[in-house]
């Protein structure tokens, strides 16, 4: 009987524990957004983790997330079985396990990356009380527009003429781009495939970081036209850049003006298509002439997209939809999965800021 009531006592310290951590972490994150000193701190701990991991030629982080989720799975069914079984003591110490791990890697999650979703990147580009309007929107789309016909005839292409890049080569240059643009140190390349990429690909995932290993895993199989923004978006991750609408806009920063021609032409078509999918719910004309007004390498590029993304709708995305929009919105991103497109408004500030004088032509307007 002793026994028993001492696991017990460690189970619920266990669950005290874990809301504990919750409401400290909480209460802490906000705050996180002035402690310029813990930021850089976590910075050089995801800098010593890309150290590392980046000599490791495979995905330790999915290894990590397939040991970690059978092991747990293993521990829960066990539990289960023993409670059946009416032996508690053991059902108990199988559910102790669970808490242990539950308590580490929440604790770990938010020390290495769950506080920094407070932390703005950007903040000159996301300025609430900044007034814009629909015109500055069409005005921004137009000029991607021009850029993305003058890139889609400098970049590279597949046989098929569709826009096509080496994956190897553009995590090396992104990586060189990187370095160059922020003034950092140069990493080694942590840009990893990952291992569930079948599943990432049916459940519409083109990217995703691994907190607990600083590992960016790219998902294989979606059109290149996605391929260098996503990578930078990631690699955003890794430079602590925790919202998702700030990891788009930090791929679309460092790529604006990029030297590398198929990178500069993957953010700028991207960029153009959050800022369409904005603009058409006011004005869907504006937005069916500029796809008319697609080169033509473009509307092949979309068209290989449109064939692609068909395939993707089903009820396995919308899930990993709502279960990502849960966690954007328990991270500080109230707008949950609608932060993705949040970007289209840093991009549209950016260019208001960094080219004024574009916004005294009205050619847009009336497209």
């Amino acid at each position: 009987m002793k026994v028993i009531k001492e696991i017990k006592l460690s189970n619920n310290g266990l669950l005290s524990a874990l809301l504990i951590q919750f409401f400290l972490f909480q209460i802490i994150r906000m705050s996180v957004g002035t402690m310029s000193g813990y930021f850089s701190l976590i910075v050089k701990i995801k800098l010593f983790f890309n150290a590392v991991f980046s000599h490791i030629r495979f995905s330790t982080g999915d290894w990590f997330y397939s040991i970690l989720g059978v092991l747990l799975l293993y521990w829960l069914v066990r539990a289960i079985i023993r409670v059946v079984k009416r032996e508690k003591e053991i059902a108990k110490l199988y559910s102790l396990k669970i808490l242990i791990v539950l308590n580490v890697l929440y604790a770990w999650f938010m020390l290495s990356f769950g506080l920094l979703y407070s932390h703005k990147n950007f903040p000159q580009y996301d300025d609430p009380k900044e007034k814009l309007f629909l015109s500055d929107y069409k005005i921004v789309a137009g000029n991607l527009l021009n850029d993305c016909r003058i890139l889609r005839e400098e970049v590279s292409v597949n046989q098929e003429g569709e826009f096509s890049v080496n994956r190897e080569n553009m995590i090396e240059k992104l990586y060189l781009e990187q370095s160059a643009f922020y003034g950092i140190p140069q990493q080694r390349p942590n840009v990893k495939k990952s291992l569930f990429s079948p599943v990432m690909r049916k459940l519409g995932v083109l990217g995703y970081y691994n907190p607990f290993t600083g590992e960016a895993q790219v998902v294989e199989g979606f059109p290149d036209t996605s391929l260098p923004f996503t990578i930078a978006h990631e690699m955003g991750h890794q430079a602590g850049v925790a919202r998702e609408d700030e990891a788009n806009f930090y791929s679309f920063y460092m790529g604006e003006s990029s030297a590398d021609k198929n990178f500069q032409y993957s953010v700028k078509y991207k960029a153009l298509n959050y800022l369409l999918r904005e603009i058409y719910v006011n004005d869907s004309t504006f937005v069916k002439r500029v796809l008319e007004n697609y080169s033509e390498g473009m509307k092949k590029d979309r068209e290989r997209e449109k064939i692609f993304y068909s395939q993707m709708s089903g009820l396995g995305s919308d899930m990993f939809s709502y279960m990502n929009n849960a966690y954007l919105k328990s991270n500080a991103q109230e707008e949950g999965v609608i932060a993705y497109n949040h970007v289209s408004k840093m991009i549209v500030s950016f260019y208001k800021k960094t080219y004024p004088a574009l916004f005294k032509d009205e050619k847009w307007f009336n497209l």
